[in-house]
């Protein structure tokens, strides 16, 4: 049976009262020093260099190879936790879960009552998480924030549909069982196709969902400017890098089948998915509860209290209580802290 909440108010709270304690409350939560100077625009670079008429000259000219190089410089991102920013201290640790994958791991406050996963987009960062993994140590929860492929390093590399779901079966399979996992953006995807493969938890949150991925694919391309043919191809670009997960791949028939509860958090003023494609989604999936939020955007809903109150209770009340073995390390894995 479906439970479907729309138009939860804010309690009066605005953006940007959040917003000010983001920096502090990221530092305090993840244990690091936080650069919060804005990343750099990638199509505001190419206005200020004069490179951009240059893209649009040869996404006309060549609009198969310009949507080849354009598909993947959009999958990989200038978001990074490295070694610096790895700093840790009590009751916080880096742990490497796989050469290109690892968590920022919370110790609960107290004894610990639950596991949680937390998983950032493709162009994210477990930063996002700061006031949510606090609120949720506070309620009992171990949490596990994965930093995705791609994001371990200056360097930039790709984070595809492909690496995404990878990466959430890696840990579910290593790191887990988890009690709640939540996915924001394409990671909700991601978890959605991670859980249809097998990999298990009583509750799932997903966060600005772009349950319709091909829309967020043409989005992406039109902030490069592009268009028509070029952005067609820039579409299917990104589709075959995720493979096997192309971005029109049917969801609906993997919902239908789950068996886990769902709550889904979205602003109703996302401008990267589209609220309405939430209706089919509370519709279809057997247990979903959706909540719509009135403030906030695609990805300042992470920072509000609104938001992280509802994925809050509705994760901790599958927490099954105390649990003994509340301080042990998966096997295998090694803090790097």
């Amino acid at each position: 049976m479906n439970h479907v909440a729309n138009n939860r108010p804010m309690s009066g709270e605005t953006m940007g009262a959040d917003a000010g304690n983001a920096p502090s409350a990221a530092e305090d939560a993840f244990g690091f020093d936080i650069d919060t100077r804005p990343p750099r625009s990638r199509l505001l670079s190419l206005l200020k260099s004069g490179r951009h008429n240059v893209l649009l000259l040869a996404s006309r000219v060549a609009p198969a190879i310009t949507a080849a190089l354009l598909a993947r410089r959009y999958l990989k991102s200038s978001n990074f936790v490295g070694p610096v920013q790895r700093r840790t201290r009590r009751g916080v640790s880096f742990l490497q879960a796989a050469p290109d994958v690892a968590v920022i791991r919370h110790q609960p406050q107290g004894v610990r009552r639950g596991r949680v996963l937390l998983v950032h987009g493709h162009d994210g960062s477990v930063r996002q998480f700061a006031r949510l993994a606090r609120t949720l140590r506070n309620a009992g929860a171990e949490v596990d924030a994965l930093i995705l492929p791609g994001h371990l390093d200056p360097v930039r590399r790709m984070c595809s549909m492909a690496t995404v779901t990878r990466a959430i079966r890696h840990c579910a399979e290593t790191l887990g069982p988890y009690d709640g996992m939540l996915g924001h953006c394409v990671s909700a995807n991601g978890l959605l196709f991670a859980l249809d493969e097998g990999i298990t938890s009583p509750r799932v949150v997903f966060v600005s969902t772009p349950i319709e991925l091909h829309k967020l694919i043409r989005l992406g391309g039109t902030q490069y400017g592009i268009a028509n043919g070029c952005l067609d191809r820039f579409v299917q670009a990104v589709s075959r890098l995720g493979a096997p997960y192309p971005v029109d791949l049917p969801w609906q028939p993997l919902a239908a089948r789950r068996g886990e509860k769902l709550l889904a958090v979205h602003a109703r003023h996302d401008y990267a998915a589209p609220v309405k494609d939430l209706d089919a989604l509370g519709r279809i999936w057997p247990d979903a509860q959706v909540d719509i939020f009135e403030q906030g955007d695609h990805n300042s809903i992470l920072n509000m209290n609104a938001p992280i109150t509802a994925i809050t209770e509705f994760l901790s009340a599958g927490f099954s209580g105390p649990d003994g073995d509340d301080c042990a390390d998966p096997q295998g894995v090694q803090d790097s802290s």
